[in-house]
């Protein structure tokens, strides 16, 4: 259960700029299975409104999530405000309610097509829970008082409770995937996770890494313009590409790139800034021996953790330009990656102001003749795409995918990538990461449809 909270009493402001309907979209599109809202004002900053946002933005998807609000409810009038608003369910919390109300709303609920989320905190909690009938039950691992967290709450709580006659949440004190195998250990079917995706610059990733499915990052390449920018960001691009190949299609100019790059940078959308400087480096040299295999891998772990606090990342596109002119221009614009395209040494990487990819092209290549193209200490991730003599990539074309899916090194896959294939590609290669830009295009410009759905299954694909 993924919650939309802009703050909270323990941990203040987390995202008071957030639009929730955005946020519970997002939710929504990663595979969430509920979305909780907050419309409490004073402390979480929320409203009755944004629950109807979140409906109305999730209420065309197929098999979209159950929608709860998320309140302190002491009044019958809120329960049927919730169901007129959009909920499909509602958060009834023991402690703050007498016994024969808890059994009035539980009724009254359930008249209107709701099941409450009954929330307990401790073992005399939990027997007014059962007392009453509640079938789905949320335990809190925060004391409310010192707004402590302790995971061992819901073990305490729930022991002697039959699992199979209930439905068991754990609520509070959930940011990684060891929490969830945690609950999942003692019976909870369910979590709800609020702060950790607030606070998370792509919430799609990280209810991917709490749900244990493995993360692939998506670049959106041949970006021209601030709106498909932001709406390629919204739709949970992890690299948004800008092309500075001066005979592409694609090309941008300096000055607009500029302009991309500092509105995804001065996002106000995320609970944390975009921008980190505490980000792993990555170290240079041509004389390291360590093996390609090594070398990337180690790469790939780092590029892991900078993209836990800080993406999209903006990446430029070069093609055999003068080192000079990259790094002048990654300099101007606040480029985060440097991608080198052309047919250029991998030594060039040395030179560059920012981490830097380099192309691969591959044609019917044997995997061992790829494999010795990959130049350790240099690149910090290699991309593999098509060989085209007349274009430096962006050509819609595939190539063998079995090659890339037999080298012993995290990559990232271009050429030929569509909404309709990546499932295949993710599940066949197991890439690092995706880069595509003509297969997400009608007509030479960027589809949003096909932006999000390519995005989607990227990420959803096993």
């Amino acid at each position: 259960m993924a919650e939309v909270k802009r703050a909270s009493p323990s941990k203040k402001d987390i995202a008071p700029h957030i639009n929730a309907a955005k946020q519970g979209l997002l939710y929504a599109r990663a595979g969430a299975a509920a979305i909780s809202c907050l419309t409490e004002p004073k402390w979480f900053k929320g409203s009755i409104q944004d629950l109807r946002d979140i409906r109305d933005a999730i209420d065309g998807l197929e098999n979209r999530p159950a929608l709860l609000r998320k309140e302190f409810i002491v009044d019958p009038y809120q329960i049927y405000e919730a169901r007129a608003y959009g909920a499909d369910t509602l958060l009834l919390i023991v402690a703050s309610l007498e016994e024969a109300d808890l059994v009035s709303y539980l009724k009254t609920s359930r008249e209107l097509g709701m099941e409450p989320l009954v929330e307990v905190a401790n073992e005399s909690e939990m027997k007014i829970a059962l007392k009453v009938g509640a079938k789905v039950i949320g335990v809190n691992n925060r004391n409310l008082h010192t707004f402590t967290v302790d995971n061992g709450t819901t073990e305490r709580v729930t022991k002697g409770v039959d699992m199979n006659e209930k439905t068991i949440c754990a609520l509070s004190g959930i940011s990684k995937r060891s929490d969830v195998e945690l609950f999942e250990k003692v019976g909870a079917r369910a979590v709800l996770v609020g702060e950790a995706l607030m606070r998370s610059p792509n919430p799609m990733n990280k209810i991917n890494e709490l749900k244990g499915v493995p993360i692939t990052y998506v670049k959106i390449c041949g970006i021209k313009n601030v709106e498909d920018a932001l709406a390629t960001v919204e739709a949970g691009a992890d690299f948004i590409g800008l092309v500075f190949a001066s005979k592409s299609k694609r090309l941008v100019s300096v000055e607009l790139a500029k302009e991309i790059t500092k509105r995804i940078h001065t996002r106000s959308d995320v609970g944390i800034t975009a921008k980190q400087s505490n980000t792993p480096t990555f170290e240079k040299s041509s004389a390291s021996d360590m093996k390609a295999d090594a070398w990337y891998t180690e790469c790939a772990k780092k590029w892991d953790a900078i993209l836990k606090v800080k993406t999209p990342l903006v990446v430029g596109v070069f093609a055999d330009q003068d080192i000079d002119e990259v790094n002048r221009i990654a300099a101007e614009v606040d480029l985060d990656v440097i991608q080198f395209s052309g047919d250029g040494p991998f030594d060039v990487c040395l030179k560059a102001c920012r981490p830097s990819w380099k192309a691969v092209h591959v044609g019917n290549d044997a995997p061992d003749d790829v494999l010795k193209r990959f130049v350790p200490s240099t690149a910090t991730c290699v991309l593999l795409d098509t060989r085209d003599p007349s274009a430096k990539g962006g050509t819609g074309k595939k190539f063998d995918w079995s090659i890339a899916a037999s080298l012993p090194v995290p990559i990232i896959l271009a050429g030929g990538l569509d909404p309709i294939n990546v499932s295949n590609a993710v599940s066949q290669v197991r890439p690092f990461a995706l880069d595509v830009s003509s297969g997400v295009e009608t007509e030479g410009k960027k589809d949003m449809i096909k932006i999000r759905n390519f995005i989607r299954e990227a990420k959803s694909a096993m």
